[in-house]
């Protein structure tokens, strides 16, 4: 991967409301995080109609280092 690309964190639910059902978590690369919501967005489609963005975050580049 480039320096400039990174891994972000997306995470969907089916609704906003309580009592809130089980988020769906995965990760896609992307430069912005305009670029990581079109591509969760395009994710989306395939995995579980009625599914909504809660949130998307940047995961840090060096965890894989902080965990040994």
């Amino acid at each position: 991967m480039s320096k400039n690309v990174h891994e972000w964190n997306v995470i969907c639910v089916k609704r906003f409301d309580y009592p809130r059902p089980k988020p769906v978590e995965f990760q896609v690369f992307s430069k912005t995080q305009l670029g990581a919501a079109m591509k969760a967005s395009n994710k989306l489609k395939n995995l579980e109609p009625g599914l909504m963005i809660s949130s998307i975050y940047r995961l840090c580049p060096d965890r894989h280092k902080l965990r040994s």
